[in-house]
């Protein structure tokens, strides 16, 4: 067991309490469980947070809690095997977890998600937990994201959307290379939906493929370079909401 992480998961009750103990912290991956083309598995969102999640704890501290598999995904809802939670029973989960966390005494928690429409939901649990528990929460989704891809070969779909394209496919080329499938891997930028984005338009219904943006320029090497940024500018801001000395910061990377 590590000093300064621990996979509650795998730990025995015992070493969690002693680790809470040291240190009270936790750390929670959010993923999904939904559509990402043709050429990326539906878990892609879970397995990307996960990774970054366990980098972050070594890098950082806190104890990494099991992986929420299933998150709020209903613009995809109409793609079989695609699953969401709704905004309130996601909302709940969050909520129930911290109350759990606070029994124990832990006493700081990061929400880490990579799914897009998580951090709403993250937001207004947060802000209801705090009139009820002493734990101060801190989410995350990709800090600073437009600044780690400058060196990207394609442009996102939005400027804050994108899916299954060059980044995530980048990202899962160098942790999972084995799920990913570039002979199905295209480009694809649906167009502008005023109903999309004023009405109840669901994302999926504006694209044939499930990408948005362009998945064929992705690479292993860009892969791993987008993905150690994320994980820098994470134990940055997690290390700054803990006031803990940073011991990463020379390999941080540097946002203008």
């Amino acid at each position: 067991m590590s000093n300064n992480y621990i996979d509650a998961a795998t730990a025995t009750w015992q070493e969690c309490h002693d680790f809470l103990q040291r240190h009270p912290f936790a750390i929670l991956p959010l993923g999904a469980t939904e559509q990402h083309g043709l050429h990326l598995p539906q878990n892609t969102d879970s397995l990307i947070a996960e990774a970054i999640a366990l980098q972050v704890g070594k890098k950082s501290v806190g104890m990494i809690l099991p992986t929420i598999p299933i998150g709020y995904s209903w613009v995809w809802r109409d793609y079989p095997g695609s699953l969401t939670f709704s905004f309130d029973t996601l909302r709940s989960v969050i909520k129930d977890i911290v109350v759990s966390l606070d029994r124990n005494r832990c006493r700081a928690l990061l929400i880490l998600t990579t799914h897009g429409a998580n951090p709403q939901p993250i937001k207004y649990a947060s802000r209801e937990l705090v009139d009820h528990t002493s734990i101060r929460v801190l989410r995350a989704f990709y800090p600073n994201l437009s600044q780690i891809i400058t060196d990207a070969d394609s442009t996102t779909w939005q400027a804050s959307n994108f899916h299954a394209e060059e980044f995530e496919t980048s990202l899962m080329l160098y942790l999972h290379p084995n799920l990913v499938d570039m002979t199905k891997a295209v480009s694809e930028y649906p167009p502008y939906s005023l109903d999309y984005e004023m009405s109840t338009l669901p994302m999926g219904a504006l694209s044939e493929s499930g990408v948005f943006g362009d998945a064929t320029v992705a690479t292993v090497e860009k892969g791993e370079k987008w993905f150690n940024r994320c994980v820098a500018n994470i134990v940055q801001v997690w290390s700054e909401f803990l006031d803990l000395p940073n011991d990463e910061s020379s390999d941080l990377y540097e946002i203008n």
